[in-house]
């Protein structure tokens, strides 16, 4: 049976550390309450999921916090920039014999068990699966075989990610699925309308 995995990109919720872009408007405190918030969203989006799951931290602190404590485990990203912490952490995986691989962040609330179910779907008849940002990025990128090219060259936190990366994909001639386009929480109007959809 292949093996599934999901890696979870996080970030420590240190003050002053997190969503950079937010806390220009919002401050450091109520960034912060955010992210912790984002972090608790994703745990419960992805906890019920039956398949192995690693947060990959961008540092290990001396003390545990709260986030994803059961049914998951814990490695540290590497150094350099995101491209390249993305690329090792899938090599890591498939050097374990994962299948299946999908990797996330910590900022789409929207994601859904559906989503997650519908990638590894799209694992069984292409090769790479993606799920755009509505800000050029993507929340979400599966492979069924290691591509490290996939993460070199890509200009991070631009609105050319999603682009260049499909480009790439074509160039290497592989097969690929993509997923409805969801937002990312970036900024303020990100989390406003968050919080509208959820008290609607």
């Amino acid at each position: 049976m292949e093996l599934k995995k999901l890696i979870i990109f996080a970030k420590q919720p240190i003050q002053g550390q997190v969503k950079t872009r937010l806390a220009k408007t919002l401050g450091d405190q109520t960034t912060l309450n955010i992210y912790q918030n984002l972090l608790q969203i994703t745990q419960e989006i992805t906890s019920n999921l039956n398949i192995s799951k690693t947060v990959y931290w961008d540092q290990i602190p001396n003390h545990t916090n709260i986030y994803f404590q059961d049914g998951y485990s814990f490695k540290a990203q590497s150094q350099g920039d995101l491209g390249k912490k993305m690329k090792d952490a899938f090599r890591e995986e498939f050097d374990e014999s994962f299948g299946k691989i999908l990797i996330i962040g910590t900022d789409c609330p929207y994601l859904t068990k559906e989503i997650f179910e519908d990638a590894y779907r799209a694992l069984e008849k292409s090769n790479i699966v993606i799920g755009p940002a509505k800000d050029g990025g993507y929340y979400l990128l599966g492979m069924n075989r290691f591509y490290p090219s996939l993460f070199e060259g890509i200009p991070w936190s631009t609105e050319l990610v999603f682009d260049l990366t499909i480009k790439k994909i074509k160039e290497l001639n592989l097969t690929f699925s993509v997923l409805p386009a969801l937002n990312d929480i970036d900024t303020e109007k990100d989390w406003s309308e968050w919080v509208a959809k959820i008290n609607q």
